[in-house]
């Protein structure tokens, strides 16, 4: 499990802080990417819990993998304010669909993706 998280992380991060001028697009939807697992992270361990059984450790690894390239790839203060924005975002969205939904909707989402956050 270590190395298909290492794995999932490194693809996310590759190239976040090393992108040319020219690739400012691609590097925006790629800190974009960032900022959202950290914040579905946070809604799964807030919401999700009674509904499935996380694995914490993944969840866990998920966010403290990506947090330190998002960090130095837009400064401690900004990836703060994003993962605050986000945070807003996500709420807004878990209280349109409700959280049962949108749960089934990130265990749907994540455990077809290799990376197993629900463990049911």
């Amino acid at each position: 499990m270590r190395y298909v998280l290492a794995a999932f992380a490194t693809i996310l991060t590759a190239g976040v802080c090393t992108a040319a001028p020219t690739d400012d697009g691609q590097r925006a939807e790629k800190i974009d990417g960032l900022v959202r697992i950290v914040g579905a992270q946070a809604g799964i361990v807030l919401h999700c819990r009674q509904f499935y059984a996380i694995d914490d450790k993944v969840s866990d690894g998920l966010s403290s993998t990506v947090r330190p390239t998002l960090d130095q790839s837009l400064g401690q203060k900004q990836a703060q304010t994003a993962v605050d924005d986000e945070g807003k975002r996500l709420a807004q969205e878990i209280a349109e669909v409700g959280p049962e939904r949108w749960c089934a909707d990130q265990r749907s989402i994540l455990n077809t993706e290799g990376v197993r956050v629900f463990l049911d």
